[in-house]
Parts: structure tokens; C-alpha cells; sequence
């Protein structure tokens, strides 16, 4: 009896319990309604699920913050990206969001949260919240090797390890020696320069050295780590990016890394840049460039022309025979910075300038000059006679055509329009010219004869 009075019971707790549960899923769920105040572009009320939290808020305002799961898998595209997105680059000030709830007001750093997935810095919200996002008021410059280079909002309390950490972590590279901090002095008109050596750390959330608001932070480079010296392959190859180089890393060895050209690669008009070089200012061209062409020597105008025409940095080598050589031959020990970029296939001779129709012309081995201008319809009536040139590609040169010039792809065929000449005045120079000879040749037989 006792048995079936128990079960009896059972039944109709089950009956119930399932009522209620099924009430509930079926009820409307109510959402909860918060205030977001302050420097945001859309400050108003609005309607979250009771699950929101205060990250959820600021996106719904429009404050586009990025969702930053792992950032060392970040690509340096995406890390550009980040760093004109509205969360790093603006003046909203995330660090210091104050939550109200009744008489309660609780400052939360967002930032932490985005970053280093610290919870408790995006609470859960309620019904009837204001949020207040602050203007950013001062912040800590951190450059040099970390993943995010970036202006960070000051918070009192600081330390060289958060923000370290807000910076995404040191670069694989980064020398842990070289830290420097610059501080400006009272009165703003001078730094001290305080170096940090933090190689001791293996855990930047233990660096504790207090910061101050406008501190600049450089983290510097390790020139001797493996991974400090590095090139970058670009263009029609198999697998593009920058690679990691040795002391006695080769070219090829590069080549071989980036699974070589592809399908469409030309490695005949491929170029090796060293970085550094075609980086610096040259001060010939400069000073050139200022002086203009009516204070040039034809010699500096001729040295100006092609300075400006060819690829600076660009070593001369071949890197089709590097390949096909398999390094044989044109394979010179890379330096960090290098620069290695492989074209498309470019099948085509350009001609442009006095022809009926300039363009592209496919390009066929062993032609000259002359069939590419028929291709386009031949010369018109105010070309020049003999001025026509080919440009080089790949150097720049421009060269006189002749029947034993056979054009390569990519060269281009230029046809220079006729300068308008005042008969006249040729025969005025001509004869003015012959005047000063023959006085000149008077003058010195008239000295002979005298002696």
C-alpha cells in the first residue's frame, strides 16, 4: 500500500513540475532596458536579452568593438585593421566605463575584458543599468616588437606588465633587455630615458614597474635572435609572406621556401630589392630634384633621368637562372629586409605616342619594332622621324631601335610627336654661326701672316 501511495506521489510531482516547465517555455522572455551614456555616437535606451552583458551594450552604441579571441594568430592586415578600429584608435574611453545599478556605480575596464578575457570586467547586465563611456583623458604610447602597437588609455595604477599585455604581448623578436620607457620631465620640454630589463620575467603580468600618463614605451629588437631577420616574397609564387632567414640564408633557399613561382609567375622580369637600401634618401637625388632642370648640367640631368627610372635597391641578378640553376649561379646570401617580388607573365609590348591605335600588342619572338607599330595601325602625319625609342622593361633604359633589337615582353615602343621648327630662325643661327667661324678664321690668319 505504501509502495503505490509513494509512486502515486511521484506521478504527480512529474505532472506538475512538467506543467511549470512548459509554462515557462512557452512565456514570453521579458528584456531588460539600459541607458548607455557619455562619448558614444548613439547614447539612448535600449533593449538587451537578460543575458547581455557590457560588451554587449557598447556594441549595440556603435562603438564597433573587435572581437579579439587570440591575437597572436592576428595577420598584419588584421592587426592594421584593429588598430583603426573604433577600440584602439578613437578617444572613447574603455578603460574606465562606470556601471550604476540603483545608488551602486562600478568602473569596469573593458579593455581587460577584449584583450585578456578578464570576466569580471564585463558584468552581467539588469534591468534599469546606465552606462557612462568617458572620453579617453591620457594614455601610454607602446611601439617597437609587440603584436599591437597602439595609443593605450591610462588607468591610475598602471604597470610596464598590463600594459604590455593590453599591446598583445612582445613580438617573437623583442629584446626583453631593451625596454625603454621616456618620460617627460615637469614643464614638458625634456624626457628622462629609463631602461627596463625585463628578460627575467617569464610572465609579463609579474613586471610591476609603475607607469605614468604620456609614457612612450619602445621595446626593442633583438638583432641576435633567429627570428629577427626576415624577407618577404610577394607576387605570382605558391606561397607568399615574409620568411625567416639565417646568416647564410640563399635566395634559392627563400625560393625553395615559398614553393617557387607559380603557373603564372615570370621569374625572367623578377626582382630582388634589399629593403634598407631602397629605403634611404639619396642627397644627389634630393638636391636635384630641388635645384630643377634650368640649374643642371646635362650630365646631372642625365644621371637624374635614370636614378628616377630605375628600381632603387634592386640587385642585379637574374632570378630565373637562380631557379633553374637550382642556385647554382645568382644566389647571393639575403639580408634582413630583402624584398623578393615575382610578376605575372606579361605577354604583351606596349606602343604608344604618334601611331592611329596605341595600346598592347602580343608580344612575338624575334619581332622588331617596326611590326608592333603596323600592328597598330602604322604612324600618323606628326611623328617624329627618328625618335623613335624603346623602354626597356624592368630597367628603364631607353634604347635606339635597330633590326637586330628584337623586342622582349613588357618593353614598350614610344613614337615622340614632331616638334614645330621656325625655318627662319635655323637660318638666321646657321648664318650667324658661319659669320662667327669665318671672323674666327680670318682672325687667326691675320696673326700668321703677321708673324
Amino acid at each position: 500500500m505504501k509502495t503505490k501511495l509513494v509512486t502515486v506521489l511521484f506521478l504527480l510531482c512529474a505532472v506538475f513540475l512538467g506543467a511549470q516547465l512548459t509554462s515557462l517555455a512557452t512565456s514570453p522572455v521579458v528584456p531588460i532596458s539600459v541607458s548607455i551614456t557619455g562619448f558614444v555616437p548613439d547614447p539612448g535606451s535600449y533593449s538587451l536579452p537578460i543575458t547581455a552583458r557590457l560588451s554587449d551594450a557598447i556594441k549595440i552604441a556603435k562603438l564597433a568593438s573587435p572581437d579579439v579571441e587570440n591575437p597572436l594568430t592576428l595577420s598584419i592586415a588584421q592587426k592594421k585593421a584593429l588598430e583603426q578600429d573604433s577600440l584602439y584608435s578613437n578617444q572613447q574611453g574603455l578603460r574606465k566605463i562606470k556601471l550604476t545599478r540603483g545608488n551602486h556605480t562600478q568602473e569596469y575596464d573593458l579593455l581587460r575584458f577584449m584583450i585578456l578575457g578578464e570576466l569580471e570586467h564585463n558584468p552581467l547586465l539588469k534591468d534599469g543599468d546606465l552606462i557612462w563611456v568617458p572620453a579617453k583623458e591620457s594614455f601610454i604610447s607602446v611601439s617597437g616588437c609587440v603584436n599591437l602597437p597602439s595609443d593605450i588609455q591610462f588607468v591610475e595604477g598602471d604597470d610596464l606588465g598590463i600594459i604590455l599585455r593590453l599591446a598583445q604581448g612582445l613580438a617573437p623578436d623583442a629584446d626583453r633587455a631593451q625596454v625603454l620607457i621616456y618620460r617627460v620631465k615637469s614643464g614638458a620640454k625634456d624626457f628622462d630615458v629609463l631602461r627596463q630589463d625585463i628578460s627575467s620575467f617569464s610572465d609579463l603580468g609579474s613586471v610591476k614597474y609603475p607607469l605614468q600618463a604620456r609614457d612612450r614605451i619602445i621595446v626593442g629588437r633583438d638583432a641576435n635572435s633567429p627570428l629577427a631577420r626576415k624577407v618577404k616574397v610577394e607576387g605570382a609564387v605558391n606561397i607568399p609572406g615574409e620568411f625567416w632567414i639565417g646568416e647564410n640564408t640563399r635566395l634559392y633557399d627563400v625560393l625553395k621556401q615559398c614553393g617557387g613561382p607559380s603557373n603564372k609567375g615570370d621569374l625572367g622580369n623578377a626582382v630582388l630589392i634589399n629593403g634598407p637600401y631602397s629605403e634611404m634618401l639619396n642627397p644627389d637625388i634630393e638636391r636635384l630634384k630641388i635645384h630643377g632642370i634650368t640649374l643642371m648640367t646635362p650630365l646631372e640631368y642625365s644621371y637624374l633621368r635614370n636614378s628616377l627610372r630605375q628600381l632603387k635597391g634592386k640587385y642585379s641578378l637574374d632570378l630565373k637562372d637562380t631557379w633553374e640553376s637550382e642556385g647554382e649561379s645568382s644566389n647571393p646570401i639575403l639580408q634582413d629586409g630583402d624584398y623578393v617580388f615575382v610578376p605575372e607573365s606579361f605577354d604583351y609590348v606596349a606602343v604608344s605616342g604618334q601611331v592611329r591605335n596605341p595600346g598592347l600588342v602580343p608580344w612575338v619572338a624575334g619581332k622588331s619594332h617596326k611590326y608592333y607599330i603596323e600592328a597598330c595601325g602604322g604612324y600618323v602625319n606628326n611623328r617624329a622621324t627618328r625618335g623613335v625609342r624603346i623602354i626597356r622593361d624592368g630597367n628603364g633604359n631607353w634604347v635606339k631601335p635597330s633590326k637586330k633589337l628584337p623586342l622582349r615582353p613588357g618593353d614598350m615602343v614610344f613614337v615622340p610627336e614632331a616638334t614645330d621648327r621656325d625655318v627662319w630662325s635655323d637660318v638666321k643661327d646657321v648664318a650667324l654661326l658661319a659669320t662667327q667661324i669665318l671672323s674666327i678664321v680670318m682672325s687667326v690668319r691675320i696673326l700668321v701672316l703677321n708673324n
